[in-house]
């Protein structure tokens, strides 16, 4: 270890130490009873009953997956279609990729939610009304959006999916473009139609190279549902300020929503390594 590696663990050191101390200043009475009631706690029957963190952890895991769908298939989709277009060919791609990915994400939001949610309003309004008198009410709420929340979750996913549907676009894209145009050549010789030879040859190679940004992005997909907040959805960090108004545990809660977020990237994460571990090549022999 040499003395510049010696002056950075020094440095950091005291920074988590400074980091420490202001917290244990700010936390003077943690409750770890309190802490753990935030998650899970017990209602007057004696039931355990999830917590206001949880609750919203769950609305995130729902946001984030509908969010992931939309992402993948609209990516995917202008990706390939966008690949090796050059001209007017290219112009419908271009545009809903410049014009996602240059315009703030909040904004688009915005703009969804109060314009493109209002003219569906009568109609989600209808779903809702329609699914309350059905048998398939709870596996609704569960697994799309919480009561009430219809409007507000649809806005999130149509927002988020397409915003970052335009990143995952320009990845697939770039990963297309990187096979050698000799491997195309190659497919054709061997008498494939142009579908079979992307199918075969070319998506296979670009799912390879591009799995690491597609798994970082995937991870933003989750961090940038925080979003949602805004508009009120009921999600972590929705719950998190609803709590700390409540309460005024402004530290704790906070740290305990950064560990929530940090436990499901950090999950998203280790899966991609390992699906990303078993589709490397391996060397003949």
């Amino acid at each position: 270890m040499n003395g510049t590696d010696k002056l950075f663990l020094l440095l950091f050191g005291a920074g988590a130490f400074w980091v420490l101390s202001m917290l244990c200043a700010s936390v003077q009475d943690f409750s770890l009873q309190r802490f753990c009631s935030y998650l899970i706690r017990i209602d007057e029957t004696g039931n355990w009953q999830a917590g206001s963190l949880l609750q919203g952890l769950f609305t995130t895991l729902r946001v984030s997956f509908w969010c992931l769908v939309l992402a993948f298939v609209s990516g995917f989709f202008v990706g390939i279609v966008s690949a090796h277009k050059r001209g007017l060919a290219s112009l419908p791609s271009r545009l809903y990729v410049l014009v996602l990915r240059n315009m703030p994400p909040l904004i688009l939001l915005f703009l969804v939610f109060f314009f493109a949610s209002s003219l569906l309003t009568d109609l989600l309004m209808n779903i809702e009304y329609s699914l309350a008198k059905s048998s398939w009410k709870a596996w609704f709420y569960f697994f799309v959006a919480p009561e009430g929340q219809l409007d507000r979750m649809v806005a999130c996913v149509l927002t988020l999916g397409l915003y970052e549907g335009a990143y995952i676009a320009e990845i697939v894209r770039a990963g297309i473009e990187s096979v050698p145009y000799g491997q195309w050549e190659t497919g054709r010789a061997s008498g494939l139609t142009t579908w079979q030879i992307r199918r075969y040859i070319v998506i296979p190679q670009t799912l390879r190279q591009s799995l690491a940004p597609l798994a970082g992005q995937s991870i933003s997909i989750i961090k940038d549902s925080a979003i949602a907040s805004i508009i009120s959805l009921q999600e972590l960090t929705f719950q998190s300020m609803e709590l700390m108004n409540v309460t005024g545990r402004t530290v704790e809660l906070w740290i305990l929503t950064a560990l929530l977020y940090y436990c499901l990237c950090l999950f998203l994460e280790k899966i991609s390594q390992k699906w990303e571990r078993s589709i490397q090549w391996k060397p003949l022999h």
